[in-house]
């Protein structure tokens, strides 16, 4: 259910920017805990490419609600990566007088997420594949947009990237036994570039572009430098319309997707149109109030981000996460965006089912209602759309419902094989926050 209309409330800024503060850490350890990697689960060398078993879920999702992009498929722990990638596919697609649909690389932002990590000189053998939403805006402040054909051509039409596994295999390497393994190798910066450009097979047309735009050594950054993007795929934050809606009035406006971003400050995001996260907090008053600022978020189309914590055994035929498993799991952080809700209890109305637009404004209305209870969300997933192994409720969409989300979980150390593990484990709810635009 989910529809146009209803004014909503205000926000607050990405939690995980705020993890870095010891406060939030401690509360973010107490009730979900939440690792900055992705579950990945098994997306491996089985990928199912867009094309090989018919459409992707653009093309035949039933809900219609949230303006969203095809669903993709990732290979690495960057669900992060993705999900901001969907919000700002959706912001962008709203924005078009024809609906058009921009495929953004997450393997343009990931070559940056790396380079940002290896070009401090730190002693890591190791690429750290995770992050946060507040990362990835980052990264699209700095280094811009391409679309996926433009960064790596071959793969402008598929649903998974198989060059990102790669890429991370061979810089990996190159970190713990090649070009970059001393600290000194990775503060120079043009040979990071260059390690970069081997890893990712990147095109002579795209390194020059790369180095057109940010210099060999990326001596420039669009956050810090007046820098032209002519004769060249690169695009600004700013260069990219999005539907965003007035703080104030809650009314449709266009804005740019840097307008979204906004700009970095302390534990918080600044800008009039800058999108912020809200915890999930303790209390059932505060969480009922949390979620109703998601839900008007909804009713206006908004692509809402959440944060929440994966247990693969809660996982049902049916492509629902329904309650806490009775043993855990293959467990991981995970980032998704928010496509519709099914609420219960809904005064004069009752149920109001996810998969049907609601455009009666007096039910959107009563939805907000204290009294009534969400059963589940139902969210656009970076695990593909049709494969085998996976059950959906819609083509790479799944049901996450509250007696899920609220938990406790059993959170365990994984084994070494990634099978799932019992030991060391307390309890941790699964939610972990959502990020919702301003004026929510």
């Amino acid at each position: 259910m989910a529809g146009a209309l209803v004014p909503p409330p205000e926000i607050l800024a990405m939690a995980f920017a705020l993890a870095r503060s010891s406060l939030l850490a401690a509360l973010l350890a107490a009730s979900a805990v939440f690792a900055g990697g992705c579950t990945v689960e098994d997306a491996g060398d089985d990928a199912t490419r867009e094309g090989d078993e018919g459409e992707t879920a653009a093309n035949v999702e039933e809900i219609v609600d949230v303006n969203h992009s095809a669903v993709k498929r990732q290979s690495i722990g960057n669900c992060w990566l993705y999900a901001t990638a969907s919000w700002a596919e959706s912001l962008a697609k709203s924005a078009s007088p024809t609906n058009a649909e921009l495929n953004m690389s997450e393997s343009y932002w990931t070559y940056w997420h790396w380079f940002d990590q290896i070009a401090n000189g730190s002693p890591r053998t190791e690429i750290q594949t995770g992050g946060w939403f507040s990362t990835a805006v980052e990264i699209m402040a700095r280094y811009g947009v391409m679309n996926e054909g433009s960064f790596i051509r071959s793969e402008a039409a598929d649903e998974m990237s198989l060059r990102q596994k790669s890429a991370l295999a061979k810089m990996n390497e190159s970190l713990k036994n090649g070009a970059l393994k001393t600290p000194e190798a990775r503060r120079d910066r043009a040979l990071v570039r260059r390690e970069l450009d081997k890893a990712w097979e990147l095109e002579p047309n795209v390194v020059t572009q790369l180095t057109r735009v940010f210099g060999s050594s990326v001596q420039r950054t669009f956050d810090r430098s007046t820098v032209s993007t002519r004769f060249t795929s690169i695009k600004r934050a700013s260069d990219i319309k999005a539907s965003l809606r007035d703080p104030q009035t809650k009314q449709p406006i266009t804005g740019t997707l840097q307008d979204a971003i906004g700009t970095a400050g302390g534990y918080s995001r600044s800008g009039r149109l800058a999108w912020r996260s809200a915890r999930y907090p303790w209390t059932t008053a505060e969480r009922r109030a949390v979620l109703g600022r998601v839900q008007r978020a909804l009713h206006d189309r908004q692509p809402v981000v959440i944060t929440w914590y994966v247990d693969f055994n809660a996982l049902d035929p049916q492509g629902r996460f329904l309650a806490p498993p009775a043993t855990p799991g293959v467990q991981g952080g995970h980032m998704t965006v928010l496509e519709d809700y099914q609420i219960d209890g809904v005064p004069g109305f009752g149920t109001l089912p996810a998969g049907t637009v609601e455009s009666r404004p007096e039910a959107l209305t009563a939805a907000l209602d204290p009294a009534a209870k969400i059963a589940f969300f139902r969210v656009k997933n970076s695990w593909g759309s049709y494969r085998p192994d996976r059950q959906f409720v819609l083509p790479g969409y799944h049901d996450l419902y509250m007696t899920y989300l609220d938990g406790p979980v059993k959170h365990c150390t994984q084994n070494a094989t990634n099978t799932g593990s019992t030991d060391d484990c307390y309890d941790a709810t699964p939610l972990g926050d959502f990020v919702l635009p301003a004026g929510y």
